[in-house]
């Protein structure tokens, strides 16, 4: 259907005055989605450098290869849509601004299979590409060496054996019961993490930067609009990778959840948090794997519900009835003999619709790997549900470490969620994160 019909324009002014009221107190947000709106209605799609002169006030000047204003509220404006729509019925109408365009577009139960490819991350080419040089081979040779490790646990769920015996009681267990139970389909989301390129001469990548605060190329958009110094010198590469632990964890933890799923059931998928579109989350069950740092969109959720609350970062966690620190020592210069702490971490949760989420986690790798054997192991998952019932839950596990390897655990405490009103819409957040704006990094 197009803009020139009087029906389509109606429901679209008719939900636009609706989603309005949800879009927060950014103005340049709003005449962004009036701007978009107004255009929409008319039946044309501006250019970026329209947008910028007319709702950022830029004038003819504007570069939009050196000013990523727009693209950046832009990518705001399609989170703050997700985020709006993430607990309204299905097949109902909603508004869109599809990835590569600048308009809204009202999506019905019969564009389900347009929104679902329009809400896919795109491969996108890297910035600065066809500036580098024949010195790049060994960039590029890293970049594949990061691709060979994350395959590493993908292969893993493709070719794990059968479920054994420990396998199925354990996914018997309170914890994992809920995925077997359900009719939603399961999916495996894991923590991974943006990282950028370095070029020092502005032409050459040579190596690869992880900062706490910049976890997607918009984030990068908006550092280089804060530091235009260094523009040129970092660079998209369209580039994330997970931590080591997630393999091994995946190798314990596939065989159960195999062996859950019912006869005729359909085989979980396997996604990144960075994949992960809000529709996932209310569609079906979750486990999550990887580090705390890594929890994306169920941070808040599972934060609101938590008796814990992060410290100056994510490998401090506090108590909040007790104010009892627990912290990982794992950046602590070690002689590769000693041993030293981190914490594993277990819960266990509704989601906003039906559906289950479990997340699997830790403070570094060793606890990541140890949350795992916990979650596969039927009579430590006993000693959990007789500490904190087998309802909604965290559990907190002490891990001696000796580099990336755990050596055994201790259960520090398990206790029930609190989870009433966490999926309510606009909720205010309990504290500030490390990797938010002006929070401060690991």
């Amino acid at each position: 259907m197009t803009v020139e019909d009087s029906d389509f324009r109606t429901r679209l002014a008719a939900e636009a005055a609706r989603v309005r009221t949800g879009l927060g107190r950014s103005d340049l947000l709003i005449r962004l989605f009036d701007f978009l709106l107004e255009c929409s209605l008319a039946g044309r799609a501006p250019k970026e450098i329209e947008i910028g002169q007319e709702v950022f006030g830029r004038g003819t000047e504007f570069d939009a290869l050196q000013d990523a204003s727009v693209r950046v509220y832009a990518h705001r404006l399609r989170k703050k849509l997700d985020e709006y729509y993430a607990d309204k019925p299905a097949g109902t109408d909603r508004l869109i601004v599809p990835r590569g365009e600048y308009r809204l577009k009202l999506a019905d139960a019969t564009m389900a299979a347009d929104l679902a490819e329009e809400l896919a991350p795109v491969p996108q080419p890297a910035l600065g590409e066809g500036r580098r040089g024949r010195g790049n081979g060994r960039f590029w040779m890293i970049v594949g060496l990061f691709a060979a490790i994350n395959a590493i646990g993908w292969l893993t769920y493709f070719n794990m054996r059968q479920p054994d015996v420990a396998a199925e009681r354990a996914a018997q267990t309170a914890f994992w019961k809920p995925l077997s139970d359900s009719r939603q389909p399961t999916t495996i989301v894991t923590g991974d993490y943006y990282i950028f390129g370095e070029a020092p001469d502005k032409d050459q990548v040579t190596r690869l930067v992880r900062e706490f605060s910049v976890n997607s190329r918009e984030d990068l958009d908006v550092y280089l609009m804060a530091h235009p110094a260094d523009r040129g010198r970092y660079v998209d590469v369209d580039l994330h990778y997970l931590p080591v632990s997630v393999g091994s964890a995946l190798r314990d933890l596939l065989p159960i959840i195999d062996a859950g799923i019912p006869a005729g059931g359909t085989r979980p998928a396997v996604m990144t948090m960075s994949q992960l579109p809000p529709t996932v989350l209310k569609g079906g069950n979750i486990v999550y794997v990887g580090f705390l740092s890594g929890l994306g969109i169920l941070r808040d959720p599972l934060f609101g519900a938590s008796g814990f609350k992060v410290g100056d970062s994510y490998d401090e966690l506090i108590d909040r009835k007790t104010g009892r620190h627990f912290d990982s020592d794992w950046g602590v210069v070690s002689d590769g003999k000693t041993p030293h702490r981190d914490y594993a971490y277990l819960a266990s949760l509704p989601g906003p619709n039906g559906n289950h989420l479990l997340v699997i986690a830790g403070t570094r790798d060793a606890a990541v790997m140890q949350a795992a054997e916990i979650a596969a192991d039927q009579g430590q998952l006993a000693r959990i549900a007789k500490k904190a019932g087998e309802g909604a839950f965290e559990a907190l596990y002490e891990v001696h470490t000796l580099g990336n390897q755990n050596l055994d655990s201790e259960l520090v405490l398990a206790r029930p969620l609190r989870t009433a009103g966490i999926w309510q819409p606009n909720q205010p957040a309990e504290q500030n994160f490390p990797d938010q704006p002006n929070a401060g990094h690991r």
